[in-house]
């Protein structure tokens, strides 16, 4: 079942038909960044007043989209939550194998979901903090567990890009991931086992850029993801951790040029 609501194209490709899905997941049950849940609407409404002209292709990447709308999230519940992730996926995956699927959350613990409904062979995470705590506050699922029960639940390689904040526990488990720096996973994209997916948490950036729940000095440039993106020419991608109040916001905008460069890479389009 596609537990759904919500648009913004203002022409949607039916399913079947889109090169590309949106699906929002408006899920903040873990996070000291609440108002994460509001990262659909806030990307949404840039992409409305983006242009999706790409000049080195001469064509629009945003007009043949097809917006799903939000999951209907169920507050609290990270389980029930990512049940309707999985079986949403499940679905568009049935009826279109092939598009291009754009996740933006919500709080990072989505990625978990999204990552055991897609099964990719690499996840590479932009983030400023490693996720690789294996309970936190006494929940086994959070924004901070997620990378940990990935790579013990699917096995996957997992290369981070970023990371510049951790604890002790995290130290200890730094072994299940790959680290690299920009130039290194740009060097290592046409290496990677596919299918790739990218997991960017909106905090990898520097905080001039965005604002986020747990900011960190120190981060990456728009250019730096530009470039692993453009190297990467991931299969799906999500974006979380968005903590913006209100509109316009200088981080879905960001968040938007990020989902557009990933389609203007993608080989499908």
């Amino acid at each position: 079942m596609l537990y759904v609501s919500n648009s913004f194209v203002p022409y949607n490709y039916p399913l079947k038909e889109a090169k590309a899905v949106f699906l929002g997941v408006p899920f903040s049950s873990t996070s000291v960044s609440e108002t994460s849940q509001y990262g659909p609407i806030l990307v949404r409404e840039a992409l409305r007043n983006k242009e999706g002209f790409a000049p080195l292709l001469k064509q629009d990447v945003l007009d043949k989209i097809c917006d799903l709308g939000d999951v209907e999230v169920v507050p609290g519940s990270y389980e029930l939550t990512a049940e309707r992730i999985r079986e949403t996926i499940d679905d568009i995956k049935a009826e279109n194998p092939k598009a291009f699927l754009v996740f933006v959350g919500g709080e990072h613990s989505i990625s978990l979901a999204i990552a055991e409904a897609l099964m990719p062979k690499t996840i590479v995470q932009l983030d400023a903090h490693r996720d690789l705590r294996s309970e936190f506050l006494g929940l086994k699922h959070s924004h901070v567990t997620w990378a940990y029960w990935a790579k013990k639940l699917l096995g996957c390689d997992i290369i981070q890009v970023g990371t510049r904040s951790w604890c002790e526990e995290e130290e200890q488990n730094k072994q299940l991931v790959r680290s690299m720096s920009v130039d290194e996973i740009v060097k290592e994209a046409a290496r990677l086992e596919q299918p790739v997916h990218l997991s960017i948490d909106m905090d990898v950036f520097d905080p001039c850029y965005v604002k986020t729940g747990l900011p960190e000095p120190n981060g990456l440039k728009p250019d730096d993801v530009f470039k692993i993106i453009d190297a990467l020419k991931p299969k799906s991608m999500d974006i979380v951790e968005i903590a913006d109040r209100s509109l316009p916001s200088n981080t879905g905008f960001l968040a938007a040029d990020l989902i557009k460069r990933a389609l203007t890479g993608s080989k499908e389009l």
